[in-house]
């Protein structure tokens, strides 16, 4: 055999008739009660973070002031934003009154909701990513950024006078 992980050209027979706790129980090495344990335990954990995320997204729709910004805000968190047709969050504050920047923080604030903080939800049409989120925040709160540009500042201020 010249490759460890060299696949097949034909497909795996067995992968195409194992069962779900089959392969669990293959590769966790556990029986297969034990297997079906584990699915049991992990379809409630899906489910009740599932609830817990729409209970959270509800709370804020609650507590909102602005309803028409919540539900823009959540399409476009979602990714659903297609379906008003709309092509930008400057778009979506221009029909509805309100800046760009009050749009875009209610997405932020709903995509932290439904991905807990985590990337696996990540809709990145009209936003940045949480990566590059995390990239501007360390920018912002650089202390040698903030010197240079306090240094920036005075220069401008004394070529005025």
């Amino acid at each position: 055999m010249l490759f460890d992980n060299a696949g097949s050209y034909t497909p795996d027979m067995a992968e195409l008739i194992d069962k779900e706790w089959e392969i669990i129980a293959d590769d966790i090495g556990v029986s297969i009660k034990q297997a079906l344990m584990i699915m049991k335990l992990r379809d409630d954990a899906v489910m009740r973070n599932q609830a817990l995320i729409l209970a959270r997204v509800i709370g804020i729709m609650l507590q909102s002031s602005n309803m028409p910004v919540s539900v823009h805000a959540l399409a476009i968190a979602a990714g659903l934003d297609q379906l008003n047709g709309a092509k930008s969050q400057a778009e979506i504050a221009l029909e509805l009154g309100c800046t760009r920047s009050l749009i875009s923080h209610h997405v932020i604030s709903y995509r932290d909701i439904l991905s807990g903080k985590d990337s696996n939800f990540d809709c990145m049409k009209f936003r940045k990513s949480q990566a590059s989120r995390e990239v501007f925040k360390a920018k912002a709160t650089d202390p040698v950024i903030a010197a240079k540009a306090r240094i920036v500042a005075k220069m401008e201020a004394k070529t005025k006078i």
